[in-house]
C-alpha cells in the first residue's frame, strides 16, 4: 500500500501538467495550432500503448491475454491517431466524411470486444479462441464495410459515411463496450487481478465514452469544427495512472479469491455471446446494401453460437461421465478395506441387510461365517506389525479364493476378524466352504508357533437361516458369533456350525 502511494504522489502531478498543458493549448487562442494538438492527442494515447503493455508483459495471471487484447486496441487507436495526423497535415483530408483513420477509431474497439466475450471462470479452449478470432476479422471486413460502403480492395471509389451518421456510430459503439465492461466488472469477485483488469478497463471505457461523446458533439456543432482535445486525451491519460499505481499480481497470488454468486457466474459465462451480438448488429446493419455480405455475416454469428454451445454441450457430457466415474470409484474405495483389499465392515453391514431381504423375498437359506485368527497377537509380538498386516492380506487373500461364487461376499469384519455372507446356501454347503477356508489358510504357511503347531490357523464359526421369520440380520450374526466362539472353546483350528430357524 506504501509503494502505491509513492505511485501516486509521482504520477498524479505530471498527469495534472500534462492535462493543464493540453487545455491550455486547446482553449488559447495564440497557442492553438493543428501541430501542437496533435502533439498531445498523439502522446497521450502512445503513452497509455506503452503502460498497457508494459503491463500486459510484465504480469503472470490468467488476465495477460485480457491485457494484451486491451494493448492490440490501443494500438489500433494510435494508429488511427497517427493516420488522422497524417490525412488532416499532409493529405488535408475533409472533415466532413470518414477516412482510414476512422476505420482504427472504430475497429479499436473489437479488441476490446474480445477481452470482454473472453470468460474467465472454466477451462480455455483454442477452438473457441480461433472462432473469435476469425469473428473478430469479419467484424473488421463489416467495418469497413459500414464506413465506406464498399468492401475492401474491392473496384470503384469509395463512399464513406457522413460525419454525423460516423460520430452516431462511434456513440453506440463506445455505449456498448461501455456497458458491457460494467456487466463484467459486476460479474468479478472483490479481489484478485481479474477485477483489477475489468476495474481499469471499465474506467477507461465510460471516461473516454462521455468525453469522445462531446467532443464529437462539439465538433459537429461548431462552425469551425472546433472542440478541446483534452477531452479525448484525459481518457488515456486516466488509463495510464491507473495501471501505473496498480499492485503486482505476484503479490497477491496467495489470496483466494472469493466464490462468486451465480448471477455473476452466469454474465462471466454467457459473455461470449457479445461477440456474437456485435457480428449479428453489423450484419444487420449492412444487410440493406449488401444482403449477400449480411446474410454470411448473420449465418457466420448463429454458426459460431451453434458450434460453441454444441462443444460446451459435448464437454458438459463429458464431465459428467467422468465424475460419475469418479463418485463410483469413491464410492468402491469407501466400500473396500485398505489394507487387505476385500469388502470393509461398512460394505459388509450394506450387503448383509440387502441378502437378507432377499432372502425373505426369494425364501431361500443364508448363511453367514465368522472367521478369527487363532492367536493372531503372537504373529505380532514375534515378527513385528508390518508381518502381520501382509499376514492378513494374505488370508484375506485365501478366504476369498474358497469362497469363490458371485454372491458371496468376503469381509473383514474387525482387527483379525473377518465374514462371508454366503445368500442362497444350505447349512451343508456353508460347512463345506467353512472347512475349504480353513484349509486354504493352512495352505499358506506363515509362521506362528503355538501350540495348535508352526503356522497361522483360523476357527470358524457358522450359522445358516433357513425359513426366516422373526428372525433378523443381528440375530444371524450373534448366533454365528456364539458358534464361532464354541469353536475356540473346542481347541481352535476348527470350524462349528448351527442353524436359526425363524
Amino acid at each position: 500500500m506504501q509503494s502505491r502511494a509513492v505511485t501516486l504522489r509521482r504520477v498524479v502531478p505530471v498527469a495534472v501538467l500534462f492535462l493543464v498543458a493540453d487545455g491550455a493549448f486547446s482553449f488559447m487562442a495564440p497557442l492553438r495550432s493543428e501541430r501542437s494538438s496533435y502533439f498531445f492527442e498523439l502522446s497521450a494515447p502512445l503513452l497509455a500503448l506503452a503502460v498497457c503493455g508494459w503491463r500486459a508483459w510484465s504480469t503472470r495471471s490468467r488476465t495477460r491475454d485480457l491485457w494484451w487484447l486491451f494493448t492490440a486496441g490501443l494500438g489500433l487507436w494510435s494508429l488511427g491517431m497517427v493516420l488522422s495526423a497524417w490525412e488532416d497535415l499532409l493529405q488535408h483530408f475533409p472533415f466532413e466524411i470518414a477516412s482510414l483513420a476512422d476505420f482504427n477509431f472504430f475497429f479499436y474497439g473489437v479488441p476490446i470486444l474480445f477481452a470482454l466475450s473472453t470468460p474467465a471462470e472454466g477451462r480455455h479452449s483454442s477452438l473457441f479462441t480461433w472462432l473469435d478470432g476469425v469473428q473478430a476479422l469479419f467484424a473488421g471486413y463489416l467495418t469497413y464495410v459500414t464506413i465506406f460502403a464498399r468492401p475492401p480492395f474491392s473496384a470503384g471509389a469509395a463512399a464513406p459515411i457522413s460525419i454525423s451518421v460516423l460520430v452516431l456510430t462511434y456513440n453506440v459503439e463506445n455505449l456498448a463496450l461501455a456497458v458491457g465492461s460494467i456487466v463484467r466488472l459486476l460479474a468479478t469477485g472483490k479481489g484478485g487481478e481479474e477485477r483489477r483488469f475489468f476495474a481499469t478497463l471499465c474506467a477507461f471505457l465510460v471516461s473516454y465514452g462521455i468525453g469522445v461523446g462531446i467532443y464529437n458533439k462539439m465538433a459537429v456543432d461548431a462552425a469551425d469544427h472546433f472542440a478541446p482535445n483534452v477531452l479525448t486525451d484525459a481518457p488515456f491519460v486516466l488509463l495510464a495512472c491507473l495501471i501505473l499505481t496498480l499492485p503486482h499480481d505476484g503479490k497477491e497470488s496467495a489470496i483466494t479469491t472469493p466464490a462468486k454468486t451465480r448471477a455473476a457466474l452466469f454474465i462471466d459465462l454467457s459473455s461470449p455471446v457479445f461477440f456474437t451480438a456485435a457480428l449479428l448488429t453489423l450484419g444487420l446493419v449492412v444487410l440493406r446494401e449488401h444482403f449477400y455480405t449480411g446474410i454470411a455475416a448473420i449465418d457466420f454469428a448463429l454458426a459460431v453460437y451453434g458450434v460453441r454451445t454444441t462443444t460446451l454441450q459435448i464437454r458438459f457430457r463429458h464431465a459428467q461421465e467422468e465424475l460419475q466415474s469418479a463418485r463410483d470409484r469413491l464410492e468402491e474405495l469407501s466400500l473396500q478395506d485398505g489394507l487387505t483389499g476385500i469388502a470393509n465392515r461398512r460394505n459388509f453391514d450394506r450387503t448383509l441387510e440387502a441378502e437378507w431381504h432377499r432372502a425373505i423375498r426369494t425364501r431361500q437359506a443364508i448363511s453367514l461365517l465368522l472367521v478369527d485368527l487363532d492367536f493372531f497377537k503372537n504373529v505380532n509380538d514375534v515378527h513385528g506389525h508390518p508381518f502381520g498386516d501382509r499376514c492378513l492380506a494374505e488370508v484375506a487373500h485365501a478366504l476369498r479364493s474358497a469362497a469363490a461364487r458371485s454372491g458371496d461376499l468376503v469381509a473383514r469384519y474387525g482387527g483379525e476378524e473377518f465374514a462371508a455372507i454366503l445368500p442362497g446356501t444350505t447349512p451343508e454347503a456353508a460347512q463345506t466352504i467353512a472347512e475349504r477356508m480353513r484349509e486354504a489358510v493352512l495352505e499358506l504357511k506363515i509362521p506362528n508357533e503355538t501350540g495348535l503347531g508352526p503356522f497361522v490357523s483360523v476357527s470358524i464359526g457358522g450359522c445358516t437361516a433357513d425359513g426366516i421369520g422373526a428372525s433378523s440380520p443381528a440375530m444371524l450374526i450373534e448366533t454365528a458369533d456364539q458358534t464361532l466362539y464354541k469353536a475356540k472353546q473346542r481347541g481352535r483350528n476348527r470350524t462349528e456350525h448351527t442353524s436359526l430357524q425363524g
